[in-house]
């Protein structure tokens, strides 16, 4: 089985219908609405100019990726990993999708301290994960999803170093290489398969703005 595009933006549409439902103001959510999009469009883009990865399909991955995750914090309320509620969400509807929402924030499928700290102290679905990447290989498909993620904020498609920057803004504090580099190996990576840097495929990123998580307010691209 496999997700279209309109049945994910069904899928996403239904989320947002139940969070609305539960409290949460519509006001907020062009920050979801946003990231999702701007994820998806990161990576249809590069897998357009690649030729190996199904642009569609790498779409869909990317724009539901954080499909558990439309809540400020669900993982507060449920004791898990977003990326897992994610994946057990759509592992019986589409095997890639699924795959994406669970790997999409332990770049080049990583075990680290910082990735153990994701499960929220759940040991089971911690195992598990250890065990999907043990029995697994890392694929392009993979790191696709991982670096659109981190390059789409809640306003727009950003550097990776602009990324680094709303986090360490966002929580005050220096983020260790260990949590950055992964990331700009990826894009190393795009970047010598492509022959160019990636960057030069979103016109619309501004290499020179700093901290523009502090500044966003509001939807500005994605409406």
């Amino acid at each position: 089985m496999s997700i279209s595009i309109e049945d994910a933006e069904n899928m996403v549409d239904n989320v947002r219908k139940r969070w609305i439902a539960l409290g949460r103001k519509p006001e907020t959510l062009y920050m979801y609405d946003n990231h999702i999009k701007g994820a998806a469009v990161v990576a249809k883009t590069i897998a357009t100019h690649l030729g190996s990865i199904n642009p569609e399909q790498a779409y869909v991955c990317a724009f539901l990726h954080d499909i558990a995750k439309i809540d400020e914090s669900p993982e507060s309320m449920l004791g898990r990993f977003h990326g897992i509620l994610g994946y057990e969400m759509l592992k019986d509807k589409d095997s890639a999708v699924a795959r994406a929402c669970l790997l999409h924030e332990i770049p080049l499928n990583r075990i680290t301290k910082y990735t153990e700290a994701k499960f929220l102290g759940n040991t089971k679905d911690f195992d598990f994960v250890v065990d999907f990447i043990s029995n697994t290989s890392l694929t392009d498909e993979d790191m696709l999803i991982q670096l659109s993620d981190s390059m789409a904020n809640k306003s727009s498609i950003v550097t990776l170093e602009q990324r680094q920057e709303e986090y360490e803004a966002r929580f005050n504090k220096k983020l260790p290489p260990e949590f950055t580099e992964p990331y700009l190996e990826i894009k190393a990576y795009f970047d010598k398969k492509l022959g160019f840097n990636l960057y030069e495929l979103f016109p619309t990123i501004n290499q020179n703005s700093r901290n523009t998580y502090k500044i966003v307010t509001e939807n500005i691209r994605y409406r």
